[in-house]
């Protein structure tokens, strides 16, 4: 699961980063690091069990570069590593920066950046036309690239084009579409512009399906991250947050990823393991280990929730919140899972 974070010289992304992914680590000059995906529900059964270790779901971020100083496009490189992202991450810019003669303007450089990844998208799509009218191609993969021509030709991105999973299958797995990546736009403000009402409207979260747009103060946000654990709470008490924007993005990335977790829980462990949503039982127990899917026979399952009114797995059983699921049960966010395997 690869996040992949990009924005325009001065638009502090490199600030980002390391609030996102304190300790991040460089690798053939590309910036990444692991973060842990915040559940209060691993918590919960941490607490409960006590076990001997607690492991949460990770997203790795991976700092896919800047655009260039003249004119902001990006370069070749830096598309090729938003093209490889599971996830796209355009920070923009909303402070000061003494560095820059433009003053910020995040309508302007949201813009440009879906306008730059729109032609390119065009560029490629209207190389394959001419592609298959040379080859006199017809069929379900000419229409498909016809049909988001079109789509793009009305100024909007692939992400808002409806396409079956037909259409999807006939686009094939070989093309990488810009235009079509999951995206967050992530507002970078400064405390001044935090605090400003007139910028109310960016501090406003809002999701579509494969889009969120949403803010954060990358100076502040870094600076609670390179604090220790034990007195990030008080920092976040003195400022009146509940808890780090960091979380609250991760949680929105996660989603974006179409992943869930399901839980397992006990004296060695309690972990959250990442899914894709659809996942039924049987693939999700070769999550675990790849003998408990060959080997699968019923999975055991019960809900956080319910465990947390009974206290105990032995009192959910008599209770009856504890059931058995086939291999075609399909799991559900959060679900906590035994299975039950012959091998």
């Amino acid at each position: 699961m690869h996040v992949g974070i990009c924005g325009y010289p001065g638009s502090g992304k490199t600030t980002v980063f390391r609030a996102l992914a304190p300790g991040g680590k460089a690798d053939r000059e590309i910036a990444y690091g692991n973060i842990k995906v915040p559940d209060t529900r691993v918590d919960f059964l941490a607490a409960l069990f006590s076990p001997k270790k607690t492991t949460f779901a990770e997203i790795t971020f991976v700092d896919v570069g800047s655009g260039t100083r003249s004119g902001g496009a990006f370069p070749p490189a830096v598309l090729q590593g938003m093209r490889n992202a599971d996830v796209v991450v355009h920070v923009v810019r909303g402070f000061e920066n003494p560095s820059l003669t433009t003053p910020p303007d995040p309508p302007r450089d949201e813009k440009a950046f879906d306008e730059e990844l729109l032609l390119l998208d065009l560029g490629t799509l209207e190389k394959r036309k001419e592609r298959f009218k040379k080859e006199a191609k017809k069929g379900p993969e000419v229409e498909v690239n016809t049909k988001m021509i079109e789509h793009l030709e009305k100024s909007e991105p692939l992400r808002t084009l409806e396409l079956s999973e037909e259409e999807l299958r006939a686009l094939g797995p070989g093309i990488q579409l810009l235009s079509m990546q999951p995206l967050i736009t992530l507002y970078n403000l400064s405390e001044d512009a935090w605090n400003d009402p007139a910028r109310a409207l960016l501090r406003e979260t809002k999701h579509g399906e494969q889009w969120v747009k949403m803010a954060l103060c990358g100076s502040i946000e870094a600076e609670i991250a390179a604090l220790p654990v034990d007195e990030q709470k008080d920092f976040l008490e003195g400022l009146g947050l509940g808890e780090p924007a960091r979380n609250v993005f991760v949680r929105e990335a996660y989603r974006l990823l179409d992943y869930i977790s399901f839980l397992t829980a006990g004296p060695d462990e309690c972990r959250a393991w990442p899914i894709r949503r659809g996942t039924n039982a049987k693939r999700a127990a070769g999550k675990v280990h790849s003998d408990l899917e060959r080997g699968f026979i019923r999975a055991e399952i019960y809900r956080p929730e319910d465990l947390e009114i009974a206290r105990t797995e032995a009192a959910l059983k008599a209770q009856g919140k504890m059931r058995l699921e086939g291999k075609d049960y399909i799991v559900k966010d959060g679900d906590v899972v035994h299975f039950r395997s012959g091998t």
